[in-house]
């Protein structure tokens, strides 16, 4: 079985909401906690993720 993501659902002012679905929340644009991650290498080149 697929496990769910969730988020946590936050107002203007990042204060907690609650809890959604990760993909259910995208669908009804609802502003959430992420987070992003910079990886470089020794030559200092990022590696780049390319999101929807």
């Amino acid at each position: 079985m697929l496990q769910q993501e969730e988020v946590i659902l936050v107002d203007k002012d990042d204060s907690p909401l609650g809890t959604m679905e990760k993909m259910e929340a995208h669908r009804q644009a609802l502003l959430h906690r992420a987070f992003s991650v910079f990886i470089f290498n020794s030559k200092g080149e990022m590696l780049l993720q390319r999101r929807a």
